[in-house]
């Protein structure tokens, strides 16, 4: 008898078998609980703290949303793959879960209100704290050492320092750029 209601996954003794002490007869999942495991590389993880906000995409049903939250973040990151376990728990599980089952996560981190954003691929030696991008000021093209903070879900890097008044960011990285060369913004951009 399971001490709470459960669904049997897995018989792992027929009856009639010899039953060891310790032997498992059964794999049960408690019904009514849904958990999750995401591997994050350790680079992007410095941010997840337990209670924030997840939504999932099965891999079965990517046009539907889940959701749930942060409960857990392993202590030990995995020394060959650099990532740390962190344990969801879902709030609106599908009406059938299937164990093992490939999961999308996402996990809000923080809200940018209002941030200036580059594109990841337009910055030089980006370290996952700082990088070089291409700036245009005066007219004239720079290369600036920035720093960065978050890193949005379509991989642009919010410049927290090191951009000065005025500049603007180059969002993609051209063949032709040197250092002083002549160069105009596009029309519609905005600082």
């Amino acid at each position: 008898m399971a001490p709470y209601d459960a669904i049997i996954v897995e018989r792992h003794k027929e009856l009639g078998t010899v039953v060891k002490a310790g032997d498992p007869i059964f794999t049960l999942v408690a019904d009514g609980s849904y958990w999750g495991l995401a591997y994050v590389d350790e680079a992007r993880a410095g941010f997840i703290t337990e209670g924030q906000r997840v939504d999932a995409r099965l891999r079965s049903r990517p046009q539907e949303a889940f959701t749930g939250k942060v409960a857990r973040i392993g202590l030990e990151s995995d020394r060959v793959t650099e990532e740390r376990r962190v344990f969801i728990k879902g709030d609106n599980p599908p009406p059938r879960v299937f164990l093992g089952e490939q999961v999308e996560f996402l996990i809000t981190v923080a809200m940018l209100d209002k941030a200036l954003l580059v594109p990841e691929a337009a910055v030089h030696g980006y370290n996952g704290r700082e990088g070089t991008v291409w700036t245009v000021e005066d007219g004239r093209l720079h290369r600036r050492l920035v720093k960065f903070r978050h890193r949005t879900e379509d991989s642009r890097l919010e410049i927290v320092d090191g951009l000065p008044d005025g500049a603007r960011a180059a969002t993609r990285i051209e063949t032709f750029f040197r250092e002083g060369r002549s160069a105009r913004t596009g029309a519609g951009d905005k600082p």
